[in-house]
C-alpha cells in the first residue's frame, strides 16, 4: 500500500555499464556522488549524461530540485505582483505544511512496507527518505539495497551494501549479503572476497555461502 503515492522510477546506467531501474529520490543521490553514468529521459526517448549537469525530467514529468535557473526565475516573475503597488503587497500562497518525518519514522515506515506488505518500491522510498535526512544509518542502506535486490536490481543493492559497509565495517551480515548479490552477478571473486570476510569475522552461513562457487574455507 502507499497511500496512493506515484513511485517514479527511472532507468539509469552504472560505471560499470549494468542497468537498472530506480525510484527518483536515489537517482538525485546517485547523482550527486556520480555512482552512474547516465540516466534516461522518458519524455525525450534519449540517455543522459549525469557528468554533463543536465536539468533533470524524469517519468511522468518529474522534476528533480535541479531545475534550470532559467525555469526559476520565469517561475518567479510569473508569481511577482504587477502594478504600481506590486512592490508593497505580494500574493501569499496558503501552504498546509506537510507533518515532518523523521529519519527513524521513514526507516520503519520502509520496514513494514517491505517485510509485512511486501511493497518493495514503496519500502524503496521509505528508505531513500530515511537515507536522505540521514546518510549515515547503515540499516537504512542494507535494507534498501534488500528490497532493490527483490526489485531485480542488484547493482544498486550492491552499490546500498557498499555505503552499508562503509559506515560499519565490522558488520558481517553486510559483507555476507553483498557477497550473495556479487555470486547473482556471477561475479565470483568479489563474491569470495566478501564471504570469506564474512566468516572471518563469525558469520557461520558465509561457509554455505561459498560452496555453489566450489570454494571453501
Amino acid at each position: 500500500m502507499n497511500d496512493g503515492e506515484t513511485y517514479h522510477f527511472i532507468e539509469v546506467r552504472y560505471r560499470n555499464g549494468n542497468e537498472g531501474f530506480v525510484d527518483d529520490v536515489t537517482l538525485n543521490e546517485l547523482i550527486a556522488s556520480k555512482r552512474i553514468q547516465q540516466f534516461y529521459r522518458p519524455s525525450e526517448q534519449k540517455w543522459v549524461d549525469v557528468d554533463v549537469g543536465p536539468a533533470r525530467r524524469g517519468a511522468n514529468g518529474y522534476r528533480g530540485p535541479e531545475r534550470r535557473a532559467s525555469e526559476k526565475n520565469a517561475q518567479e516573475k510569473k508569481e511577482r505582483p504587477r502594478g504600481l503597488l506590486g512592490g508593497l503587497f505580494r500574493r501569499r500562497k496558503h501552504v498546509v505544511p506537510r507533518p515532518l518525518i523523521s529519519a527513524r519514522e521513514w526507516f520503519a515506515r520502509g520496514l513494514v512496507l517491505l517485510h509485512s506488505n511486501g511493497d518493495c518500491m514503496g519500502a524503496v522510498r521509505a528508505f531513500a527518505q530515511s537515507i536522505q535526512l540521514d546518510p549515515t544509518y547503515e540499516r537504512a542502506y542494507l535494507n534498501r539495497g534488500l528490497a532493490y535486490e527483490e526489485l531485480g536490481n542488484l547493482q544498486q543493492a550492491i552499490e546500498d551494501y557498499t555505503k552499508a559497509i562503509d559506515l560499519a565495517s565490522d558488520d558481517a551480515k553486510l559483507f555476507y549479503v553483498r557477497g550473495l548479490a556479487f555470486r547473482r552477478l556471477g561475479m565470483d571473486a568479489e563474491a569470495i572476497g566478501d564471504l570469506t570476510r564474512a566468516a572471518d569475522l563469525g558469520h557461520w552461513p558465509a561457509h554455505d555461502g561459498l560452496k555453489p562457487i566450489g570454494y571453501s574455507l
